[in-house]
């Protein structure tokens, strides 16, 4: 963030301007090149701003106090003529040269039938296309069926039945998962836990930060994209998400507010750089932090709660509640395997013993929500009849 000195705008009504980002903006995504925002969210003109430096480039404060954009000098094509003086007060334009086009004056009888002209040109391509737009409704009518439904309620019944098959494709999945993730921790590399403690020392935490968005940075991107609920917004441009529906399954607890809501990755990034992604490029990285297509990936959970507060793997640490052990043991194996990390001995032997509390009463099973579910095939709409 940059904060210019206070008292350096040439405007009265500014005392402090907080800029977010670059200064100035080459373009946004509001107004244009040059716009820029107040510490109110309130964004003004290239005109406004209120540092001593232009804008833009070119640009010159007036003695309005406002700065204004260069002056635009138009080229001009004057036509060369030749003077010969006959006389004390006479004199004779001779003939322009073959390149200067003088424009010619019709008569007005000339003017009169040119616009007749294009008034019966206009009406005929009118009545054209007039005749076009009825030949085609016809055809569609006569070769419609009256039984076939109209695309609005396809799109409709479509997405209803794409909805549908995929809540139910995550139910069978989240009752396979507990299966499939005792298969996946056995197909993961194992390592001695001192191996992997060595190589936690060498993490960078600013290695491992999220590129930030102009307008939403990317936790706000999640829980805009999370919400069960539409979001309401806390400005008029949509830059900053107030409220929303969440739910934190390791409190069991319904989140309203984004102040209350934070995004975290399921597996730390400390745990993932000594497991692995050391070695990752800073592309690979950000596609971890960024990770919307496998659900598990990132977690919403409540702010300052104690969500696993000192990063660590399941050996050090799980949630307090036995009850969602299965659904965390799961999500854990399956984004190591998703990603091709490593485990050491001590966490897999801490991941088997919450698998093994999936078959308990209690246990509220793999959750459907962040189970890795193929890309569906699209449904087939049928037509019903009554016979």
């Amino acid at each position: 963030m940059w904060s210019p000195a206070t008292g350096a705008s040439a405007l009265p009504e500014y005392e402090i301007v907080v800029l977010e980002g670059e200064l100035p903006y080459e373009e946004n995504r509001r107004a244009g090149p040059g716009w820029w925002m107040d510490i109110d969210g309130v964004w003004h003109s290239p005109r406004e701003w209120p540092e001593d430096d232009p804008p833009l480039d070119g640009w010159a404060r007036g003695d309005d106090g406002f700065w204004h954009a260069p002056r635009v000098e138009v080229e001009r094509l004057w036509a060369p003529v030749q003077v010969e003086r006959l006389g004390p007060a006479v004199v004779a334009l001779a003939e322009p040269p073959d390149d200067v086009i003088a424009p010619k004056t019709l008569s007005r009888q000339a003017q009169a039938d040119r616009r007749a002209m294009f008034t019966v040109a206009g009406v005929i391509a009118g009545a054209t296309l007039l005749l076009v737009a009825a030949l085609i409704l016809i055809t569609q009518a006569g070769a419609s069926d009256p039984d076939e439904p109209d695309p609005e309620s396809s799109e409709v019944i479509y997405a209803v039945q794409t909805e549908a098959l995929r809540a139910a494709r995550q139910r069978e999945v989240a009752l396979e998962a507990p299966t499939v993730a005792r298969a996946q921790l056995s197909a993961l590399t194992v390592r001695p836990s001192i191996v992997l403690e060595q190589t936690a020392e060498t993490f960078e935490p600013d290695d491992w930060r999220p590129n930030g968005e102009r307008c939403l940075d990317f936790d706000e991107i999640v829980l805009v994209e999370r919400s069960s609920v539409p979001v309401a917004w806390a400005d008029q441009l949509e830059c900053v998400p107030d409220q929303g529906r969440w739910t934190d399954r390791y409190l069991e607890s319904v989140l309203t507010r984004t102040v209350d809501a934070e995004v975290v990755p399921l597996i730390p990034p400390r745990v993932v750089h000594a497991s692995g992604g050391a070695s990752w490029t800073a592309l690979t990285r950000q596609s971890y932090l960024t990770d919307l297509e496998h659900r598990a990936t990132l977690q919403i959970v409540s702010a300052g709660a104690g969500h696993n507060p000192r990063d660590q793997d399941p050996s050090q640490w799980k949630p307090s509640s036995g009850d969602i052990w299965c659904a965390y043991a799961v999500d854990w194996i399956s984004v190591k395997s998703h990603w091709q990390l490593d485990v050491h001995e001590a966490e897999v032997v801490a991941l088997a013993e919450m698998l093994d509390t999936c078959n308990a009463a209690t246990s509220s099973g793999a959750d459907p929500e962040t189970v890795l579910v193929e890309p569906l095939a699209p449904p087939t709409i049928e037509r019903v009849t009554e016979g």
